[in-house]
């Protein structure tokens, strides 16, 4: 076994106020809805959809501050208390079961009775939701739908600086400036780059500096 010490998995803290969030133009459409609120006109639910990492959760927690949401999971929400505004995530992870589609109906159609706003959150659109209820399918595509394209070079270089930030690392730029022609296009690949950067920087107790980077994607 190598003499090198295995560094402690140290849970990060994420920064998710409105003026930690990168926009460019891969996401300014859902920042300017948000931006918007309170003033959604007859908008009472909001699809915010993209890949793993590209910043849905953080936005909501943005429009759950501004708002006063409630963040829940479906299969907890109670239609007997009252909540204004309600953000549930992930909402296509287990959108295939019919109880599940039959309670997300009727959380729609109580939020709207009652003049509250609903955020849900997903990774794919919801044309491409395996809905066996018509009248589910046609509520959702009725809703405010908006997209949080793959990252083009500055927001990938904005996710990956923030990603050392989130850890308490400040990096040259000509170390991400290296990485971004290097990785995967996606935000899950810059999140794990950093991860990786940070525990080998760690194990060898050495600066982040392009040479480490080379080494380790070599």
């Amino acid at each position: 076994m190598s003499a090198e010490q295995i560094p402690f998995d140290i849970p990060l803290r994420e920064a998710f106020e409105a003026e930690d969030y990168l926009v460019t133009a891969t996401n300014a459409a859902a920042v300017g809805w948000i931006d918007r609120w309170p003033d959604w006109g007859d908008s009472h639910c909001v699809i915010l959809y993209g890949t793993a990492g590209c910043g849905k959760t953080h936005l909501s927690h943005v429009w759950q501050h501004k708002s006063g949401a409630v963040r829940a999971r479906l299969d907890q929400i109670s239609f007997s208390e009252s909540h204004d505004n309600l953000i549930v995530e992930d909402i296509d992870k287990d959108i295939q079961s019919p109880p599940f589609q039959e309670k997300l109906f009727h959380l729609y159609n109580w939020q709207k009775e009652k003049g509250g706003m609903l955020m849900l959150t997903a990774r794919s659109h919801p044309n491409d939701w395996p809905l066996s209820l018509p009248d589910l399918s046609s509520r959702m595509l009725a809703s405010m739908i908006l997209e949080i394209g793959p990252p083009d070079d500055e927001l990938l270089t904005a996710v990956i600086v923030k990603q050392f930030m989130d850890r308490q690392i400040n990096v040259p730029i000509e170390v991400v400036q290296y990485l971004i022609p290097r990785i995967e296009r996606s935000f899950e690949a810059a999140r794990d780059i950093v991860s990786k950067i940070d525990i080998l920087a760690l194990v060898r107790k050495r600066k982040i500096t392009v040479p480490l980077i080379r080494e380790l994607l070599e």
